[in-house]
């Protein structure tokens, strides 16, 4: 299933994404502006209970590790695996992250 690539903070954050993190990595992301988008790879995984969905999301932020005055930049990836009900808001959220191929409609 072809997701979107890109989520903004505010969609990273109703997720729940954000909690896992340590704040070190974080505390410029939650003050910038919600305009900015951030690498995830989301995948769908097989789920063992009946009426959820569990999906993993791979959030890659560009940090800064240099704590000094040249800044030094690295990506850093972090996992999640979420598992919902699949009437939840965050399964319709995750619904609206899911890009169809436009390709296939034109024949």
């Amino acid at each position: 299933m072809p997701y979107t690539n890109s989520l903004k903070l505010s969609t990273i954050e109703y997720l729940d994404l954000l909690d896992d993190i340590p704040y070190k990595y974080i505390k410029k992301m939650i003050h910038e502006d919600d305009d900015d988008d951030y690498d995830v790879e989301i995948t769908d995984l097989k789920c063992d209970r009946i009426a959820y969905c569990k999906t993993q999301f791979k959030l890659t932020l560009n940090v800064d590790i240099s704590q000094g005055y040249s800044p030094i930049y690295v990506d850093k990836t972090f996992t999640f695996v979420k598992e919902y009900n699949n009437s939840s808001g965050i399964a319709l959220t995750i619904l609206d992250l899911y890009e169809e191929d436009s390709d296939s409609d034109d024949e």
